[in-house]
């Protein structure tokens, strides 16, 4: 199979002006929350395309057909992906240098245009690469996945902007965008759009950042307990600190990948 694609890749033939048809979601402006254009969060979300590999379809222009790939890599430069199934398709991305490619995360579609798609030439067996999209379609306020953590060893503090009451909990989930905290209600009334100032979060090897969390989420109580649930977006994270946040959700993913592989 990858014999007769490698001979489809040698042939050298010039790309088409980009030109995929835009759908209805192309027209809407820049500004809809739905896209995400921020190149460092577009990375993050390509990134669970492959620790989590979902069903990847490829539209071309002037076909009917859908094909299939598979996401490989992600650098910051450029996306990786499988020749397309069934294989007439390969021939024409060589010819046109552009697809439109549709998917899921955790449920919700993602969608994005690939431009000046070519041959990578030193990977073996052969596939094709294209740079980072500019933006993606993806209809959902969390712009990356939660990963669960262990619920007693990462350590949350936060104060409440409006009443001074001490939030004070462990993380269950975390993300780059937002966490969320299982605390004792019967300490503070937090309410849906509180603000929490202060806030740190005590990741592994003493690696403390600091935010501001605008609370999006508080479960009530499971009866007879004091213990809730809230959830939040960071705001007012410093870069050194995304860094730090980075480092330990790429070391959560590294251990999911891990997972499914065993």
């Amino acid at each position: 199979m990858f014999g007769s694609i490698r001979k489809i890749f040698n042939k050298k033939k010039p790309l088409l002006e980009p030109s995929v048809a835009t759908d209805e979601h192309e027209s809407v402006e820049l500004a809809n929350p739905s896209f995400v254009t921020d190149h460092h969060k577009i990375i993050a979300l390509l990134e669970q395309l492959i620790v989590e590999p979902p069903r990847c379809t490829v539209s071309l222009t002037d076909s009917d057909s859908l094909y299939l790939t598979e996401i490989l890599d992600i650098d910051h430069h450029f996306i990786r992906f499988s020749p397309l199934s069934p294989g007439d398709g390969n021939q024409l991305v060589i010819s046109q240098g552009t697809l439109k490619l549709s998917t899921a995360l955790s449920g919700i579609p993602l969608t994005f245009n690939l431009h000046d798609i070519s041959v990578d030439q030193v990977a073996n067996p052969p596939c094709f690469k294209a740079p980072i999209p500019e933006k993606l379609y993806y209809p959902q306020r969390r712009l990356s996945k939660r990963m669960n953590t262990n619920s007693s060893a990462i350590e949350f503090k936060g104060v409440s902007r409006d009443t001074g009451a001490i939030v004070q909990g462990y993380v269950t989930d975390i993300s780059r965008g937002g966490l969320s905290v299982i605390y004792n209600s019967a300490r503070s009334n937090i309410m849906r759009s509180d603000r929490l100032n202060s806030c740190t979060v005590l990741l592994p090897e003493n690696q403390t950042i600091t935010f501001e969390l605008t609370v999006s989420a508080n479960k009530k109580p499971m009866l007879g307990s004091a213990k809730r649930h809230l959830g939040g977006q960071f705001e007012n994270l410093s870069p050194q600190d995304e860094k730090k946040l980075d480092r330990y959700m790429s070391t959560l993913e590294r251990q999911q990948l891990r997972k499914r592989q065993d």
